[in-house]
């Protein structure tokens, strides 16, 4: 079986305690890491003791994943250090089969620079807080390009997934919904905790680069 490289890009320091939904996820997902992935993770040194753009081991959620920050902390911009470092993440991503993993709309297009196939998982609906049912101009434009740069959509709520299904075909034949917990943090723990849901998110990566794969006849790492 050919290894699976999943590069996960989000602007966090896996090592520090879970901050929210997303966070919690996060570790509950890579609490499930199959034997046939390994994980490049791309975030933000919260200690500061680990060099800018150089991956390092590390242990997340009791499995080992490579890190390798592009921000210190909170310090500066993590769009700005994703693109100074692009090039050493784009080596530590680069595999046989590969793909990217991205939990907000922001990094999507960054995410595309990777040159792999990117699952976007959205992990709540943004119209739900919005003022009528409407968006500010940019959030909107964010979330409607990256909606069309990823090659696989996963909704944890049903209500946003029925929204990009409705925007056009494109959108709806790459969107899923996943039930995944949106509670607080100790329920989406319990509930989440060894549920199918996990195995099928990583299942969607497995899919993304056969389907990748066969629509442009050559493999993700080419």
């Amino acid at each position: 079986m050919v290894p699976h490289r999943l590069c996960l890009i989000h602007p966090s320091d896996p090592r520090r305690e879970p901050l929210g939904t997303v966070e919690t996820r996060l570790n509950v997902v890579l609490s499930a890491l199959p034997t046939d992935f390994s994980v490049l993770f791309v975030g933000a040194d919260h200690a500061g003791d680990l060099r800018l753009g150089s991956g390092a081991a590390i242990s997340v959620a009791g499995r080992s994943v490579e890190f390798l920050p592009v921000r210190r902390g909170t310090s500066g911009s993590f769009a700005a250090g994703l693109m100074r470092h692009l090039a050493a993440v784009r080596a530590a991503a680069r595999a046989e089969v590969a793909s990217v993993s991205v939990h907000d709309f922001t990094w999507v297009p960054l995410a595309r620079l990777v040159g792999r196939p990117i699952v976007l998982v959205v992990h709540a609906d943004p119209h739900a807080g919005a003022v009528a049912g409407r968006l500010p101009l940019p959030t909107a434009l964010r979330e409607s390009l990256a909606l069309r740069v990823a090659d696989r959509v996963v909704a944890c709520d049903a209500g946003f997934a029925r929204r990009c299904r409705d925007a056009n075909p494109a959108i709806a034949a790459k969107t899923e919904l996943l039930a995944l917990p949106a509670s607080d943090e100790a329920a989406t723990v319990s509930l989440f905790d060894g549920d199918a849901q996990v195995a099928r998110l990583w299942e969607r990566h497995r899919r993304l680069f056969d389907a990748h794969a066969v629509r442009r006849g050559l493999h993700a790492a080419a």
